[in-house]
């Protein structure tokens, strides 16, 4: 605020605002004035609910009234509510949060503040830019923040106002839930949302919402999970995720580590002895997550097979079978199948393990999660005046590194970098150093013609997909669209492997 005929139009909306608690009039009066200070393209306000969800409010000089409520949410008005401070982009084409974000043509920046009134968010101001370059920077910020601060007491009225009103709403909503209960005879459940956010299990990207959307259809279904992937990308917190959206969420989830410990240890803690429990007897009702599966010996997996045939556990020395009611959630970083193949693992208990799998993506293959991922873990635990901001050279590091170590690394490297970075802005140069590899320009050549008949085709089309995916069969087949058992055979006839019958 310059002038100070700014500061006489901030003091009357703030004696408008006061009077007031229509929210048509109380949010357009507000985008009105934040688009007539900042001049651009346009300014949306949306108001925040507690359960995630958005609704348009206002949009320049007007109110909005009656606006779809989206339970998906405004992906940016989400994320800046989430975290609880501002994000501006100017190239929104191009930013993996704004995605699914509509624009009006020629629209190339926008700005998104956080309304915080009290420690709570009550809704996001968007302000769109169509300028070429460059349109919003710290400053912008800045500027709206003080607009905030200069309106404190109308803000406040208004959070009170939407406290009340947003639990009448919340208490309709359960009044409508336990209607539906009587009515089907069943049980209705809410509240998953704020659990995944619990659980911080974060991404946007394709590939990753493509593996939660998956978790959320077989959590329900009671039988057992194979969770594959590279160490540190999350199958451990993917499991424990599978038990919080399950029937069992209330009973006990226990971690085993099954490569921590030697055969007879874990054999006892699995399975208990003498009078002692061991940990699958201690998750009985609940769910038991086989960390490193392919750690335990072939002994123990026979031992473990025969509790899946039988449902009773026998303890070390003992003769009584105790049955025990557990859902069991593997995880690996090695491919069980070629484990069967090499005769690390047992086939059968693979097949019982197996009911469905679900393979985790490294992070070097969701870069889209780089950014939100790295945010999350720099700020994680701190209170937000105490948060951090990684700088765009910063996140081009981070996006370009391989990472190896996958999201378990991002974390650690953000965690050091948080401790000894001065400032509130982390650059390129406070982070340790990272081999950056240039990225492969691919040269399409031309392949001489060869005569080849269609089998031999098949034949090397076959082989190559076996090679890709490292002689995993299962994944193979699956990319090739046969069975397991069609694999083996078209193998066999290859004279590659004996037939399975």
């Amino acid at each position: 605020m310059t002038t100070a005929a700014k500061v006489n139009e901030l003091n009357e909306l703030s004696n408008l605002l006061v009077s007031t608690l229509d929210e048509g009039v109380f949010f357009g009066s507000l985008s009105s004035f934040i688009h007539s200070h900042f001049n651009e393209h346009k300014v949306l306000i949306y108001k925040s609910y507690d359960d995630g969800s958005t609704q348009l409010v206002a949009e320049n000089n007007r109110s909005v009234i009656d606006s779809e409520i989206s339970t998906r949410a405004h992906g940016l008005s989400s994320y800046v509510t989430r975290t609880r401070r501002a994000y501006y982009s100017n190239a929104v084409k191009r930013d993996p949060l704004l995605v699914n974000v509509e624009y009006d043509n020629d629209v190339r920046a926008e700005l998104c503040v956080p309304i915080n009134s009290k420690g709570t968010v009550i809704g996001t101001i968007h302000i769109r830019s169509k300028k070429e370059s460059g349109a919003f920077s710290e400053l912008d910020i800045q500027e709206v923040q003080n607009i905030l601060s200069a309106l404190e007491a109308p803000l406040n009225n208004m959070r009170i106002y939407l406290l009340a009103k947003n639990l009448n709403r919340e208490l309709i909503k359960r009044i409508e839930a336990r209607e539906k209960e009587t009515n089907k005879g069943g049980f209705v459940r809410t509240g998953t949302t704020e659990q995944l956010k619990d659980l911080k299990v974060i991404g946007h990207s394709k590939v990753f919402t493509d593996t939660m959307n998956l978790v959320k259809k077989i959590a329900p279904e009671d039988f057992p999970v194979l969770i594959e992937g590279e160490n540190g990308v999350g199958k451990k917190l993917i499991s424990k995720k599978i038990h919080d959206l399950s029937e069992r969420r209330d009973s006990a989830c226990i971690v085993v580590h099954c490569s921590s410990l030697n055969d007879d240890v874990l054999e006892t803690e699995l399975f208990g002895k003498d009078e002692n429990k061991g940990l699958i007897e201690l998750s009985n009702g609940g769910t038991i997550i086989l960390n490193e599966v392919s750690e335990l010996s072939l002994n123990l997996q026979g031992k473990l097979l025969r509790f899946l045939l039988s449902g009773e556990i026998y303890r070390v020395g003992g003769e009584r079978g105790i049955p025990v009611n557990v859902r069991i959630l593997s995880t690996s970083k090695k491919q069980l199948q070629k484990e069967v193949d090499e005769g690390k693992f047992r086939e059968d208990l693979l097949y019982r393990l197996n009911t469905v799998s679900l393979f985790i993506p490294a992070l070097k293959e969701r870069t889209d999660d780089i950014k939100v991922l790295a945010e999350h873990f720099l700020n994680l635990n701190r209170d937000k005046e105490q948060f951090k901001v990684l700088t765009n050279k910063a996140v081009d590091v981070l996006v370009n590194y391989n990472w190896p170590g996958n999201a378990q690394e991002l974390r650690n490297i953000m965690e050091r970098t948080y401790v000894l970075a001065d400032g509130k802005y982390i650059d390129e140069n406070h982070l340790p150093h990272l081999v950056v590899e240039d990225k492969k320009t691919e040269v399409n050549s031309v392949e001489e013609f060869a005569e080849i008949t269609l089998a031999e085709l098949e034949k090397r089309h076959i082989i190559r997909t076996l090679d890709h995916l490292n002689g995993n069969k299962t994944k193979a087949a699956r990319a090739l669209g046969i069975t397991v058992k069609t694999l083996y055979n078209k193998l066999h006839s290859y004279g590659l492997v004996a037939a399975k019958n």
